[in-house]
């Protein structure tokens, strides 16, 4: 069993040195496949943490433009009474420019000469059960509020959601149609391959060989065309998400990207199986279909 491995593992190396330029062809192609792929997992993951982050941060804050202290006491001690409400803070103009400026302290530029008149005094609401950040809305804007004097976090959840999920889409069809393109090219080479040697598959036919014998170096050969160029891949979608992620935390400071958002082994495990796959299945439908013919 041992020595057929290895008889199967150098006929498929051999094939591919055979068929050099096509087998480098079809690694590139899986390479773009699986990066594509990868990126996809990538950016859908990252925004499943973040809206992962918000929920559990959750506070709805409501903006007064122009209201005194007793209106903004007035509604606090309202919304106070709410079930749904685990604590109610007043933020006024001085506290919430106060509040921009020590968050943008190392930005000196972007306040220097800005009016704290352009933050509206506001109420903040912590929630006890995050499900129910609609519902305080809901009642917000029976109080007279209005969408845009409203910051909950379904909106940025809806925001999040409704910008990334084209891109995700996007990635995806990309990812079909390059995962379409490398089956077709890691078949044209494995048929190129077929080619070469069909005059010794068609002897080896004669004296009895198996079907799943003389298919097996081919496959063998599609399976490392696709290894190569998704472990190639792999490894580089991996690098990618840990730029990011120290990108993210050097030049997002205030974006909640975690480096757990991306599990890197499973992703390794996932693209370089999906890769693999390509190969198989690109190699044994243009073994079978010649077979076939034989």
């Amino acid at each position: 069993m041992r020595f057929n491995f290895w008889f199967f593992l150098v006929e498929a190396l051999k094939n591919v040195r055979l068929n050099l330029l096509m087998s480098i062809t079809a690694v590139t192609t899986t390479f773009i496949c699986i990066l594509v792929f990868g990126l996809g997992l990538l950016v859908s993951a990252h925004i499943q943490g973040v809206i992962g982050s918000v929920r559990q941060d959750v506070s709805v804050e409501a903006f007064m433009p122009n209201a005194s202290s007793d209106q903004l006491d007035a509604l606090a001690q309202k919304v106070r009474g709410w079930p749904e409400v685990a604590k109610v803070t007043e933020v006024s103009q001085e506290q919430a420019f106060a509040e921009f400026k020590d968050k943008f302290k190392d930005q000196p530029d972007l306040y220097r000469d800005l009016d704290q008149s352009v933050f509206p005094p506001s109420v903040q609401i912590q929630l006890k059960d995050p499900s129910e950040a609609n519902d305080v809305a809901e009642k917000l804007k029976q109080e007279g509020f209005t969408e845009d004097n409203l910051s909950y976090p379904q909106q940025t959840i809806d925001r999040l959601n409704s910008v990334t999920s084209y891109v995700i889409w996007g990635l995806y069809g990309a990812t079909l149609l390059f995962l379409i393109a490398s089956v077709l090219l890691i078949s044209n080479a494995i048929r190129l391959s077929i080619f070469a040697r069909r005059k010794e598959i068609e002897v080896m036919k004669l004296v009895g060989a198996s079907d799943s014998f003389v298919r097996t170096p081919f496959v063998f050969e599609g399976l490392l065309q696709g290894l190569v160029g998704a472990g190639l891949a792999a490894f580089a979608v991996v690098w990618i998400n840990y730029l990011f992620v120290d990108w993210a935390h050097n030049d997002l400071p205030y974006v909640p990207i975690s480096s757990d958002a991306v599990n890197a082994p499973f992703v390794l495990v996932v693209l370089v199986a999906v890769g693999v796959g390509i190969g198989v299945i690109g190699s044994f439908l243009s073994v079978t279909r010649f077979l076939r013919k034989i």
